[in-house]
């Protein structure tokens, strides 16, 4: 029963006869809400008659809607109280995960502003922008958040810091993986079995696809100077370089040290070891830079630290090793060695709960979650002793 230094968390309590955590006990989320002003604008012409009537019934109408949809002002002007902050483990342990916030195009760009409000109630909105499915997530060098959408064919692409958000359409069948590098983005379809490389526009710059070989292309990680590319349905990994060459590959199928059977996710640690979710193996396996096999652990189980649906992979920079556990909507955490050190999320819609999780990437401890089925990214942080 050793101790993490990271964490400073004992093994004892999440051994494999365990059954799985499920998060933190009672998640209390209090509403988000902001208090708004409406300005009654003065018309300079009177108008008499039905169409007058009409007029006036019609924009106070929209002005009832508005008032009514903006938030704070329906709960008769009261702020929110401030939302109670997520951390796992629960308190009084100290806290080592903590939830940030959710990513998703309407909470980036914020809410539209009364005029847009009153507008939209006159001559009807457009249907609001969303994601449909989302998984792949990746950081570029510019701190943007880019995610693809798996079933909308686009990357979105969020500039948390100016509040902005833009859609990148590459016209994808499946999109699952994305990477940010060298000024590119690198993106997987694997309906279409090819993997993409693109400008920061999305212009294509280069594809390889069936006719190259790839089968059914997956997960996708950044290496430095290279990618990395999993092929499920040829159950290996193969390495391509920025310009789209191919440069080798590892793996076949099978169960024993460095065979896949439908590996799905990949990530590469800051010390350039590969990490690859092995996943009807219900293993993740590590590699070196190279594809030499280095280490496995996991195993099939419905315990604390076993595998159902492994997906996303990720690693913070004490060297954990987070692994999306898909069908059972948490995250767990685990030292180096595979030894599980603690797990977070549970079943559910609110701030800090998965439905049907899949990707995950970590940059600057960091820690950004696909929650697919609820239609966002969840972002939390991985707090180091002592802070």
């Amino acid at each position: 029963m050793g101790e993490d230094p990271g964490f400073g968390i004992r093994d004892s309590g999440f051994g494999t006869h365990h059954s799985r955590p499920r998060g933190a006990e009672a998640l209390s989320v209090c509403p988000q809400g902001r208090q708004a002003k409406v300005t009654r604008g003065q018309t300079e012409t009177p108008r008499t008659g039905a169409a007058a009537v009409a007029s006036a019934a019609l924009l106070t109408l929209a002005l009832a809607l508005v008032i009514a949809t903006a938030p704070g002002i329906a709960a008769g002007g009261v702020p929110p109280a401030a939302p109670n902050r997520l951390v796992w483990p629960a308190p009084p342990a100290a806290a080592r995960i903590r939830f940030v916030r959710t990513i998703d195009p309407a909470t980036v760009k914020g809410p539209p502003s009364l005029m847009k409000k009153f507008w939209r109630v006159l001559v009807g909105a457009p249907d609001a922008v969303h994601m449909n499915q989302p998984y792949g997530i990746a950081v570029g060098p510019d701190r943007k958040v880019y995610v693809a959408d798996t079933f909308g064919g686009v990357i979105h692409a969020y500039d948390l810091a100016k509040s902005g958000y833009s859609a990148i359409d590459v016209k994808g069948r499946s999109l699952i993986g994305v990477a940010a590098g060298a000024g590119r983005l690198y993106v997987t379809d694997s309906a279409a079995g090819s993997v993409m490389g693109l400008d920061l526009k999305g212009r294509t710059i280069w594809t390889l696809g069936r006719t190259f070989g790839l089968g059914r292309p997956t997960g996708i990680a950044w290496g430095g100077d290279r990618l990395y590319v999993v092929d499920t349905l040829h159950h290996n990994v193969i390495m391509v370089s920025p310009a789209g060459a191919y440069l080798g590959g590892f793996g076949m199928q099978g169960s024993g040290p460095g065979q896949f059977n439908f590996p799905t996710n990949i990530a590469r640690g800051a010390d350039g070891r590969l990490y690859v979710t092995d996943t009807l193996n219900f293993r993740v396996q590590v590699f070196d830079a190279e594809g030499r096999f280095q280490d496995a652990f996991g195993k099939l189980g419905d315990g604390a630290g076993d595998f159902d649906k492994p997906k996303g992979v990720a690693i913070d920079s004490a060297g954990h090793v987070y692994v999306v556990e898909g069908m059972n909507d948490v995250v767990q955490i685990f030292d180096p060695s595979g030894r599980l050190l603690l797990a977070f999320g549970e079943s559910g819609a609110a701030e800090g709960q998965f439905w049907l999780p899949t990707g995950i990437t970590i940059v600057d401890d960091m820690v950004y979650v696909a929650d697919s089925a609820n239609r966002r990214v969840q972002v939390f942080e991985y707090l180091k002793a002592g802070r």
